[in-house]
């Protein structure tokens, strides 16, 4: 039954994603009507997703969590970077694709598909933890992560607290702030907070879908980095990251299987979007979102099983 919960929220995501496929086919949308979709998801809904997911009271033993939580994501996030840029030398992938392929073997798509899944199969305590994740996962991707697709964009990169406090990061530090202080938002606003974050997935898939009906078939299949990519992101990280719980830390507790099943996750779906908006390879984005995702069908499910 777990294992079919995690095929379903695996295929929600196909689902979402032809609305954009017929669209685009059809002629009802054009690249600039969906890059503006794009500037509304980077700027508006996303922040709002972020602020919803930290809406949780304080406590001290989850503060502690936190911060445990925020050393081990770091902790892999810098063995997927170096892995990454390993990789692009040695398949000598070229400067408008290095980048991009660095995002996509580092970020994970840990709040739309990650925090369902991992909902599935260990429940309410484990949502926070996994909550924690995306919040770390945001902050490098509002920060690293967008200086990576600058990289492919051909964009000069620098960091400046101007360029940090992006809509991203903003909402990072309000919801966190908010969880330090035991805030909630109140009713009405929490709510309308609520629903704009959820549109977050239905318009980034949308996003993707419309790039996919850009595609042909053969192009998809075609990019043996990519195949790379899919296998170190959906096997390699996560085993690294089995490995760092079970020998550095001696942790099997639900939050480590929590960590480990976070980054079992596919390529993160907002890749396509920041390649957009920095006019970066989108094309080789998309193609990297659309295979890693088939692909963790079938090997979420291996590691849900050797978490058991």
């Amino acid at each position: 039954m777990t294992i079919m919960e995690i095929i379903n929220s695996l295929c929600m995501i196909f689902i979402m994603i032809i609305p954009g496929i017929i669209f685009r086919k059809k002629e009802l949308i054009d690249t600039n009507q969906s890059k503006g979709i794009s500037t509304v998801v980077v700027n508006l809904t996303w922040p709002c997703l972020v602020i919803d997911a930290m809406q949780v009271k304080f406590s001290q033993e989850i503060f502690k969590r936190s911060q445990y939580i925020f050393v081990v994501v770091l902790l892999v996030f810098a063995i997927a970077f170096i892995v990454g840029f390993l990789l692009v030398k040695m398949l000598k992938i070229k400067r408008e694709q290095g980048g991009i392929f660095a995002f996509m073997l580092v970020f994970a798509n840990t709040g739309f598909m990650g925090i369902p899944v991992i909902n599935a199969l260990y429940g309410k305590e484990a949502v926070f933890y996994a909550s924690i994740i995306e919040m770390v996962n945001d902050i490098m991707l509002f920060t690293v992560g967008i200086m990576l697709i600058q990289l492919s964009a051909g964009i000069k990169t620098k960091i400046s607290f101007k360029e940090f406090l992006t809509p991203g990061i903003i909402g990072v530090i309000i919801g966190y702030v908010m969880f330090l202080c035991n805030f909630q938002l109140p009713g009405f606003l929490g709510h309308s907070v609520n629903i704009i974050g959820a549109a977050t997935t239905p318009l980034t898939m949308f996003v993707i879908g419309v790039q996919v009906g850009e595609l042909r078939f053969k192009e998809l299949l075609g990019n043996g980095a990519i195949y790379v990519m899919s296998f170190v992101k959906l096997l390699i990280i996560p085993i690294i990251a089995l490995l760092i719980m079970r020998f550095i830390f001696n942790d099997s507790s639900l939050l480590a299987k929590v960590l480990i099943i976070s980054f079992a996750m596919p390529v993160a779906a907002c890749t396509t979007i920041f390649s957009q908006q920095y006019n970066a390879d989108v094309g080789f984005a998309t193609k990297g979102v659309l295979l890693s995702t088939v692909v963790s069908v079938a090997t979420i499910p291996i590691f849900a099983m050797i978490l058991r």
